[in-house]
C-alpha cells in the first residue's frame, strides 16, 4: 500500500476502469503497484505470489506487528526472498534498531533493495534506478526546506523543473498539476531508458525511438504495437493477422480464437476490451523468431504504459477531454524534448 493517497482525478479512467487508483512512490513519482498494473496488468502482490514471495512478506509483516515469534527457517526465507533488504528487517526482528535508510526510502527504493546491485545493462534496473532518482531528487528538496526554508527549495525545484510547467502549459494548458508532474515524470524515465545502453539508446536517432513509434496518431498505442506484430509476421492488416492466427491455430488461453473482431478491440482499446498479458504471449506464438518476440513483448508493456499515460491525461484535464489522436500528440511533443535532453546528458 502506497504511504500516499491516490492522485486525484477530474474523470474516472476511460481504458484502465474507475476503480484504477493512480498510487504514488513520492510526490513526483507513481508507485510500482501502479506502473505494474499499467504496464502488464498485474499487481505487486500477484507477482510476489508466483515468484512465491508472498509466503515470507506475509511472515515478515506478522512479525513486524508481533503477531508471531519467526523461526530461524522463516527468517532465512525472508533473507532469501528480500536480499539486503531482507537482512536488514531480519535484523530489526531480532531488536536492532530500524535503520534510517530504511525509514526514509521510497517505494521504488524498497523494490531495488530485494535484489542488490543494478546493472546499465538490465532495462528494469534502468527503469527502477530512474524512478529512485527522481524520488531521492524529491527528498533533498524536503531536506533542504527544512534547513534552508521554503525559498532555497523552490530554487532547487526551478533548477530541476522550471521548464515542466510552461511546457505543459503550451502543450495541454489544463491539464491538473498532479496529472502533469506524474506523467513528466514518467516520460523522463521512459527517456531516459531509451537513451540507455540497455535498448540500444547510444547514438540512436530519435526518429526510430519505440515511444514515438506506439504514439503515432494512426493508431492508438496497443494499435500501433499489433500493427508491428502484424509486421512481424509479414501481415498487411489485422484481417490477414487473423486468417495466420486460425491457420496456425493460435488460439487465446482456453481455446477461444483470436478474431478479427478481438483484434479490432484490442487496438481500439475499448473499455472492457483492454489486452492483457495473457492475450499477449497467445499473439505472439504467430511470431518463430525468439529474439523478435522478446522485443514485441517488452514493447507490448511500453504500449501499455502508454496507453496508461495518455488515458490518465484524459482524465485529469479540467475541462473538455482531448481526443486520443490530440493527447499522443501532446505526449508525443513533449517525450521529444525530454529524450533529446536524456540522450545529450552523460
Amino acid at each position: 500500500m502506497s504511504r500516499f493517497p491516490p492522485v486525484p482525478l477530474e474523470r474516472p479512467l476511460e481504458v484502465f476502469g474507475k476503480s484504477f487508483a493512480v498510487e504514488l512512490s513520492s510526490g513526483l513519482t507513481l508507485g510500482p503497484d501502479t506502473v505494474l498494473r499499467a504496464a502488464i496488468g498485474k499487481s505487486l502482490q500477484t507477482l510476489l505470489r508466483e515468484e512465491g514471495m508472498l509466503l515470507p512478506m506475509r511472515q515478515l509483516r506478522d512479525g513486524l506487528h508481533g503477531r508471531h515469534r519467526l523461526s530461524s527457517t522463516t527468517k532465512a526465507s525472508v533473507r532469501a526472498a528480500l536480499g539486503p533488504m531482507g537482512e536488514q528487517l531480519v535484523g530489526v526482528l531480532d531488536g536492532g534498531p530500524i535503520p534510517s535508510a530504511l525509514g526514509q526510502s521510497s517505494d521504488w527504493a524498497c523494490v531495488a533493495a530485494t535484489w542488490g546491485q543494478p546493472s546499465r545493462a538490465s532495462s528494469l534496473d534502468v527503469l527502477v534506478e530512474s524512478f529512485i532518482k527522481l524520488d531521492k531528487f524529491v527528498g533533498t528538496v524536503a531536506a533542504c526546506a527544512s534547513v534552508n526554508g521554503r525559498a532555497a527549495a523552490e530554487r532547487m525545484l526551478q533548477g530541476r523543473f522550471g521548464q515542466t510547467l510552461p511546457a505543459w502549459r503550451e502543450l495541454c494548458p489544463d491539464l491538473s498539476l498532479e496529472g502533469c508532474l506524474r506523467i513528466e515524470s514518467s516520460l523522463l524515465v521512459i527517456a531516459e531508458l531509451e537513451a540507455s545502453p540497455a535498448a540500444g539508446g547510444e547514438g540512436r536517432m530519435l526518429v526510430e525511438s519505440p515511444t514515438l513509434e506506439l504514439l503515432s496518431p494512426r493508431a492508438k498505442p496497443l494499435g500501433n504495437w499489433i500493427r508491428q506484430v502484424a509486421s512481424a509476421v509479414k501481415c498487411a492488416n489485422n484481417r490477414e493477422l487473423a486468417d495466420l492466427l486460425s491457420r496456425k491455430r493460435v488460439l487465446q488461453k482456453g481455446g477461444r480464437a483470436i478474431s478479427h473482431d478481438t483484434l479490432k478491440g484490442w487496438s481500439a482499446m475499448k473499455p472492457g476490451m483492454l489486452m492483457s498479458l495473457a492475450g499477449c504471449q497467445s499473439l505472439l506464438g504467430a511470431v518463430p523468431e525468439i529474439a523478435t518476440v522478446e522485443r514485441l513483448l517488452a514493447r507490448f508493456a511500453l504500449a501499455r504504459f502508454l496507453a496508461f499515460l495518455c488515458d490518465f491525461l484524459r482524465s485529469s484535464v479540467r475541462s473538455d477531454v482531448p481526443s486520443w489522436p490530440e493527447v499522443q500528440r501532446v505526449l508525443s511533443e513533449r517525450f521529444k524534448q525530454l529524450a533529446s535532453k536524456a540522450a545529450t546528458e552523460p
